[in-house]
């Protein structure tokens, strides 16, 4: 019998108690889930905020867009030259306010570029040649660390050309692959193309064996690469 007793306005009714359980556990239940859902946005939040990250920002990380990405690695072998490309890329790029306000310190290379990280996914690397993409991956351990990535560590030096829109910067960073790192300069171009639309471009010469990766082999060693390699990047980032 699920029949219970409820005083209600001074008078004794009959309900069913299946009836009222039910209705208690459907409230519990979303007060239950309500504070969760508080909690998840509390962690988030401070997350963000130990983090360092600007949720307010429109350069904030998840709000950068890349495209017209050109990515090369190109070398030679003791048969023929060869080279692979990439078109994705992503990242991280904090630009300084004086690119696009000239009443800021022009000359403190921190109030241009405030910080970069870049990477390229190792699958989109192509050769045209999937024996070579294959080896290729082998070489770069891409089951373990599955992109090539930079890390700017400093502006060292700059200088701009004819335009106020145009900058080239002498960068120091690390680039990281097959779980090894590299420290390198070279010399980057940065173009404002609008307000929010970045167009940057920049070369460097490396040795596989700069990042412990042997030069790779193929046909039982009848085709050897060299181990010096040439990395040429242009690409667009809006904000």
């Amino acid at each position: 019998m699920n029949e219970c007793f409820l005083l209600v306005n001074d008078k004794v009714q009959v309900t069913n108690g299946m009836a009222i359980f039910k209705s208690m556990s459907n409230m519990y239940f979303r007060k239950v889930m309500l504070l969760l859902i508080s909690c998840v946005v509390s962690v988030s939040l401070c997350y963000a905020h130990n983090s360092g990250l600007d949720l307010n920002s429109s350069n904030s990380p998840s709000s950068l867009h890349f495209s017209d990405v050109e990515f090369r690695i190109s070398g030679t072998s003791n048969v023929r030259d060869w080279k692979v490309v990439s078109d994705s890329m992503g990242g991280t790029i904090r630009f300084g306010p004086a690119f696009t306000d000239p009443d800021e310190n022009s000359d403190n290379p921190g109030n241009w570029i405030e910080e970069v990280y870049l990477y390229i996914p190792n699958h989109s690397l192509d050769s045209g040649n999937a024996v070579m993409n294959q080896t290729m991956n082998n070489s770069l351990k891409s089951e373990t660390y599955d992109k090539l990535e930079y890390r700017m560590v400093n502006i060292e030096d700059m200088s701009a050309s004819n335009s106020y829109d145009e900058r080239s910067f002498v960068v120091n960073g690390v680039v990281s692959a097959a779980g090894s790192e590299h420290e390198l300069k070279h010399e980057v171009l940065v173009l404002l193309v609008s307000e929010d639309t970045f167009r940057i471009s920049g070369s460097f010469d490396l040795n596989m064996t700069d990042l412990d990766i042997a030069p790779p082999t193929f046909m039982r060693g009848a085709l050897t690469t060299t181990d010096a390699v040439k990395v040429d990047y242009n690409f667009t980032v809006n904000r």
